[in-house]
């Protein structure tokens, strides 16, 4: 017999056997045993969490001939068919390659065809979410009056791109990512069953690193184990699954904190030279600064992704020295250059940049815009009067937060247009005119965001932030000199650092 999975094989089989969504099963449950099923369901959550294995649970339950308090007997030949994937009345969907209105349209011929083996034909369509919008609108015509032989499971893990219409006529079902309490619990009974010997701290590891779903919890365990016959102990499970180690990341902030720029250079330069990428870096100092900030909020009680027992007493102390705002506007930085690190070549110098920039403030005071506050109305800039080192400093911060607004704006409304923008920088304004420079390394950036296209977008989220209008000039930007006259003009009457919000 060939070789099944982990998740595979420990895949639920009745609904006492789903580990989380206790709400959810109970109620499914009941419906079950008081037979009061409707025609659609909508499963909705994160991957991993159980949407599919409880999807086929139901239909084994709505078929089985024996069926006893809402449970599946799983011996009958209905439930043994659809526990190995050749019961003829359950049909499983992939909408990711099965997206178009043909595929519906033949669905909606099929649906009116009785059962050819048990009681309900049950149509499962994964990732619905990826349907067109013409297949849409013709799964919509079904759901309106489907056939009583007929149920219908959507699930999804973008419950945002469901059209209304679809969910207003189905039962819809929220899935929680599970805890790591609950993972840790089953990863032991696999381990237990398959003779696995794995470390405490290996499991408890897995299950921060799963993000709330088990089958990628298994997956892991299933891949340490391909990997690792002998004891699988936490530096296996960092090194197979290319995980940075929290401490690394702590130790790391502490260096941040004290701006110890030779030690940032010194701990970025050995995770490098060991194989971790430098997206990956920017992604787990993320989540650390995450835990740091949940630590901060709520103490002993926060649930950590990433930080272990180990650097829990390091998190306790940088929660000391930072304030929640700086942690914050860290977390917005770290994530900021993950994405540049996506469409960049020197991913090493952008990376040591972007820790020495947050060391060179993350120990001072920092004043951030409450987000409540409305939208900023106009932008304009002071022609008279120059700064001060530390109105400097402030009015260089309310134009990093005025830049991650337009980015993020941008970003929404369409996500290559943000990736051209994300290599630019906010230069200030003059009148009604707003500079954005590039860097002549960014030359195909600069052209495309000229474009009429990507402009339209920017000048939409503009009006959005600003409530005005403002007519855009794209620049090259030399070693912090700007070689456009216009922009020279420009500094020498407003200054470079001078950017002032009013409401």
């Amino acid at each position: 017999m060939s070789y099944l999975a982990l998740y595979r094989v420990w895949r639920p089989q009745r609904f006492s056997e789903v580990v989380g969504q206790e709400q959810t099963v109970q109620a499914l449950r009941n419906s079950v045993r008081e037979n009061r099923l409707t025609h659609a369901y909508l499963f909705a959550g994160p991957r991993g969490t159980g949407k599919t294995s409880l999807a086929k649970i139901l239909a084994k339950a709505v078929n089985c001939g024996h069926q006893q308090d809402g449970e599946p007997c799983n011996l009958c030949t209905s439930c043994q068919d659809i526990s190995n994937g050749s019961f003829m009345d359950v049909i499983e969907i992939d909408a990711a390659s099965n997206r178009g209105i043909d595929e519906i349209r033949d669905l909606r011929e099929k649906v009116r065809i009785l059962p050819a083996q048990g009681k309900k034909k049950v149509y499962i369509i994964d990732e619905v979410h990826m349907l067109t919008t013409e297949a849409f609108n013709a799964l919509l015509k079904t759901l309106e009056e489907p056939p009583d032989s007929v149920i219908f499971i959507l699930a999804t893990t973008e419950l945002q791109k469901i059209p209304g219409t679809i969910l207003s006529r189905c039962q819809k079902y929220n899935f929680r990512r599970l805890t790591p309490d609950q993972i840790t619990s089953r990863l032991q009974d696999v381990a237990q069953s398959n003779s696995i010997d794995v470390d405490p701290e290996a499991i408890a590891l897995i299950a921060r690193r799963a993000n709330g779903g088990m089958r990628d919890a298994l997956g892991m365990l299933d891949q340490l184990h391909s990997y690792q016959d002998s004891r699988i102990n936490r530096d296996d499970v960092l090194e197979v699954l290319g995980l940075v180690d929290d401490l690394f990341v702590a130790r790391l902030i502490d260096d941040v904190i004290a701006q110890d720029a030779a030690a940032i250079v010194e701990h970025l330069s050995i995770a490098l030279n060991q194989g971790k990428e430098a997206i990956q870096l920017a992604r787990e100092t993320a989540l650390y600064l995450r835990d740091l900030l949940m630590y901060k909020v709520a103490g002993d009680s926060a649930d950590l992704i990433m930080a272990g027992e180990q650097s829990r007493p390091m998190l306790k102390a940088q929660g000391q020295k930072l304030e929640q705002s700086q942690i914050l506007q860290a977390i917005r930085m770290i994530v900021d250059t993950g994405e540049k690190l996506r469409f960049s070549e020197g991913q090493r110098f952008v990376l040591e940049l972007a820790f020495l920039e947050l060391s060179s403030w993350v120990g001072k005071p920092v004043t951030v815009v409450p987000p409540a506050a409305p939208q900023p109305k106009s932008l304009r800039a002071n022609k008279e009067t120059r700064l001060e080192p530390s109105e400097r400093g402030e009015k260089t911060e309310a134009r990093e937060i005025l830049w991650s607004r337009i980015l993020a704006g941008v970003k929404e409304k369409k996500v290559p247009t943000h990736a051209l923008l994300l290599q630019g920088k906010l230069l200030g304004t003059k009148g009604d005119t707003m500079y954005i420079g590039f860097h002549k390394g960014y030359k195909f950036h600069k052209e495309r965001m000229e474009e009429k296209g990507n402009r339209d977008i920017l000048d939409a989220v503009i009006r959005e932030l600003f409530a005005r209008e403002f007519n855009v000039q794209f620049i090259f930007i030399e070693d912090n000199q700007y070689n456009d006259m216009v922009v020279k003009r420009a500094i020498e009457d407003f200054g470079e650092e001078l950017i002032e919000i009013k409401d």
